[in-house]
Order: structure tokens, then sequence, then C-alpha cells
């Protein structure tokens, strides 16, 4: 492999790829900002919800096939729930293994939920897009985060006077937070009970072991 194609390699990265056939790939990040609810409101969550979050992040979709995508010409097999990034490859949305000198990328060109075409590179060299046969079914999911950040709480339930809370965060994963701690705050039986993480503030309204009633005074800072 010339150095030339080294180097593309090397700038996957940074959201462009050229390959030597003259096809392009380009990163697919969708960018979200904001809060599920804002301060000063009122809301409800049942057992296992989330009660309050606050993200900024930008990430890019994922799909994941839902059985293992036999080996082709050129390329291993794609098992059963690995997840594919999300790319536009020549313009076309397809979902991708890992960028590297050899890779493969999987397109649902009738919008099925199916994928029934693939591209195979083989040390930057693209082969021509091809059907994949049988087609196989996808989930779709997010991916792994690009930059930014998730903070979530979430509601577990009442034990007698106790509310169960747990706090998560997402600093490279969005499917498996980088940080859990699990919370319990004692209610006061007669008034709204304020409790208080980190800089977030709420007032309990009620709460029982099917769910949550609370305002927000203040949420997770940025």
């Amino acid at each position: 492999m010339d150095g030339r194609i080294s180097k593309r390699m090397a700038m996957a990265g940074l959201g462009l790829l050229t390959l030597q056939a003259c096809t392009t790939i380009q990163d697919v990040s969708e960018s979200r900002d904001g809060e599920r609810y804002a301060a000063g409101t009122s809301a409800s969550a049942r057992v296992g919800e989330v009660m309050l979050d606050r993200y900024r992040y930008s990430a890019a979709p994922t799909a994941a096939p839902v059985t293992t995508i036999p080996a082709g010409d050129g390329r291993f097999e794609v098992r059963s729930g690995y997840r594919l990034t999300a790319r536009r490859i020549d313009g076309e949305l397809a979902y991708c293994t890992a960028i590297d000198t050899n890779f493969a990328c999987f397109y649902d060109n009738d919008n099925d939920g199916s994928f029934d075409h693939e591209l195979v590179t083989n040390l930057g060299i693209a082969s021509s897009k091809r059907p994949l046969f049988p087609a196989v079914a996808y989930t779709k999911g997010e991916g792994s985060l690009a930059k930014g950040f998730k903070s979530e709480l979430v509601y577990l339930g009442r034990s007698d006077d106790v509310i169960n809370l747990r706090y998560l965060d997402y600093t490279d994963d969005l499917t498996q937070p980088s940080y859990s701690q699990e919370l319990k705050y004692t209610l006061d039986p007669k008034a709204p009970t304020e409790i208080s993480f980190r800089d977030a503030r709420l007032k309990v309204l009620s709460a029982d072991n099917l769910g949550i009633r609370y305002e927000i005074q203040s949420n997770f800072s940025n």
C-alpha cells in the first residue's frame, strides 16, 4: 500500500476518507444539546424512567444486524448485534464496520429495515456496490460519542419513606454509562421533600413503587 493510501486511512477519524477508487466516505454525526424538562416545570416518571437529564454531544447513528451476515467475497462475517456506524458513501447512507484498511459498508436501498447491498474495501481499494443476498434485517441505535456528555437521573422506586434513584454519566458510549451512582433520599411524610444532587434540585410531590411526581427547580449544569 502506498503512502498516500496510508495517510488517507490515518485521516479517517477527521470526517472524510477518499479511497483510491474515488469513493468518498463521510461521517454522519448528529448533534444534540438540551434537556428533557426545563427548570420550573412539573414532571412525572415511572420506575426505571429518566426523571432529569442534560446532554450536549455529537454521535453517529448505528445499526446492528439481527442475524449474522455470512462472510462474503473480500470480507469476514459480521456477527449478530455488531454495531455498524452510519456513513455517507458517495452521498448514500450506509452502515460500516470500523474504518481501516479493510472494512465493509451495508445499505438498505429500499428502506424496508434490511440490508440489501454492500461495499467492501481491501487495502484502500473499493469494490463496486453489490447486492447482499439474502437481505439481513437490522435494528437502529445510538452510537459512540464523538464528543460531549450525557447525564441522567433515573427513578428506581420507593421503600418505606426512602426513594431510590440512580445517577448515570455517559462520556464515551451512549449505550454504556461511564459512571453510575445509586442515591437514597428520605421523604418528609407531611410535606413535599426537596432533594439535590450535584447542582440539580427537585421537589418531590408524591412517590410510590409505580412512579414519582416532582417539580424541577434546577437542572444539571453544562
